[in-house]
């Protein structure tokens, strides 16, 4: 006999969770995908819908949907040992912005005028701060020098550095009546410049400027970020904690060289 999933008490658990809506959703999404096809929830049969999900989407697409029916689980009080996919983490050190291509943009920006976007991507990129999070920041949080950010269930402090203080103090008196430390140049307001929209800026100035698009992006900033203090304290945990990262493993990847890097390095090496 087929089992029907109890989907309002498993949404109610997710909830007292604290999941985001976005997991909630999704989390339900591929309850309701599994019981379709699968009559019972067992081992067997998870592992058959993880081999069936394995054919047609990635390992990262195909550990959503397992984390998912994992989580069901542990709400029915069933024990569900399965393992998730392995998944190898990349990250491009070619798609991060340079030294030398940020100086010019910051540069370019303030020659132009663009003087909300030169305020906007600094403090963007001398926080760290993902956009998500970017643009929740507040007048007060420069006050405070730090700001408590809270994300699928964690709570990390963002700090901002003495001279970002500095800098932003006559941006602080421009803003005015606004709460948000970012925003628009054509809609000022209450609320923050969304995601999207910042995206699309910093694109218009890569075109601009003629800096490589593939670099204009709001993480690029962050990575950037990771990069440089990585460089200046050379302390992997220092830097885990100040970036929010749950795992060494991804901090780890700041100690990443590009190619032209790897290239200067090597031709100063070999000498002989």
């Amino acid at each position: 006999m087929k089992s029907e999933p109890d989907l309002d008490g498993f949404k109610l658990f997710l909830q007292e969770e604290e999941r985001t809506s976005n997991t909630i959703r999704s989390y339900l999404y591929s309850v309701k995908a599994f019981f379709k096809d699968h009559p019972e929830l067992t081992k067997q049969e998870v592992i058959a819908w993880k081999a069936e999900l394995s054919q047609s989407y990635p390992a990262s697409t195909v550990n959503l949907r397992l984390n998912a029916i994992r989580q069901y689980a542990v709400f029915k009080n069933i024990l569900l040992p399965v393992k998730l996919m392995k998944v190898q983490m990349i990250f491009n050190v070619e798609n991060v912005i340079t030294d030398e291509q940020y100086h010019h943009l910051m540069y370019c920006l303030k020659a132009d005028g663009e003087m909300q976007w030169y305020y906007n991507i600094l403090i963007l990129a001398k926080t760290g701060t993902r956009i998500s999070e970017a643009v929740r920041l507040k007048k007060a949080d420069v006050i405070h020098g730090y700001a408590i950010m809270s994300s699928k269930g964690k709570v990390r402090t963002v700090l901002f550095p003495t001279s970002l203080q500095e800098d932003l103090r006559e941006y602080l008196l421009r803003l005015e009546n606004q709460e948000y430390l970012l925003q628009s140049t054509r809609c000022r307001g209450q609320k923050p410049i969304a995601c999207r929209a910042f995206h699309h800026a910093l694109q218009r100035f890569a075109e601009r400027y003629q800096i490589p698009p593939e670099v204009m992006h709001p993480h690029s900033f962050r990575h950037h970020f990771g990069v440089k203090v990585m460089q200046k304290t050379n302390d992997i945990s220092y830097v885990a904690d100040l970036m929010g990262h749950s795992s060494i493993s991804t901090t780890r990847r700041y100690t990443q060289q590009s190619v032209s890097q790897q290239q200067k390095k090597l031709d100063s090496a070999v000498d002989w």
